[in-house]
């Protein structure tokens, strides 16, 4: 269910009721859509659950950017698997114990660094050891690797095969494709398309330009 086809995974950083009216019009359209703090904040576990109700054919990606001790991790991610999601999204920087206990409840996208600007403080310099300590872990099936660094997609893509999400395209700097290229399978989208007066028609257009990049060799 999580392999790329459209490469679009589109982040409803919106309300709750946006986010599932969106999720219903794009279902099927895009890979997948990403939850985070906006809708759970909002509405608890039942704002990943009214998102999940709607999805027939797309993938539900949970961004709660877990980072908690294993055990606290740990229930965190069995309560978003209880709510519907078939995937959530771990911090790498707390260490592989972490990464572990999340990963044996749900498959799990580790954060091997992010896409705004104060990330090549402290972050992108312990980007490749993320990587290499959660590579072997059962149940992580990829990574977050920012698309408006392009050169860390590129660092994370020589250490693993696994998958790599991208963010940072559109309202944050990034073109589409250019992840791609440096060998992400799917960018994430949120304002691009959730502020776009015809949704379909703008995740139709990003997934063409994505379609249209030539990934990187692995």
């Amino acid at each position: 269910m999580l392999e790329p086809d459209t490469r679009l995974i589109v982040a409803l950083d919106v309300s709750p009721d946006r986010a599932v009216e969106i999720a219903e019009t794009l279902d099927g359209y895009v890979d997948g859509f990403k939850v985070g703090y906006e809708v759970v904040l909002a509405e608890g576990a039942a704002g990943i659950e009214r998102v999940a109700e709607v999805l027939e054919e797309s993938f539900l990606l949970v961004d709660l950017k877990t980072a908690d001790i294993p055990e606290i991790s740990r229930s965190i991610v069995e309560r978003v698997s209880e709510a519907g999601a078939n995937a959530a999204i771990v911090h790498g920087f707390v260490g592989p114990d972490v990464v572990e206990e999340c990963a044996e409840v749900l498959p799990v996208f580790v954060v091997a660094t992010m896409s705004h600007p104060g990330a090549r403080e402290f972050y992108d310099r312990a980007c490749r050891d993320i990587v290499k300590a959660c590579d072997d872990i059962d149940g992580v099936v990829g990574y977050v690797a920012p698309a408006t660094r392009p050169e860390r997609v590129r660092e994370v893509r020589k250490i693993t095969d696994k998958l790599i999400a991208s963010p940072g395209v559109g309202a944050q700097g990034a073109a589409p494709g250019d992840a791609v290229r440096a060998g992400a399978d799917f960018e994430i989208v949120g304002r691009a398309i959730t502020e776009a007066h015809d949704p379909v028609e703008a995740a139709k257009d990003l997934t063409r330009a994505m379609r249209t990049s030539r990934p990187a060799e692995r």
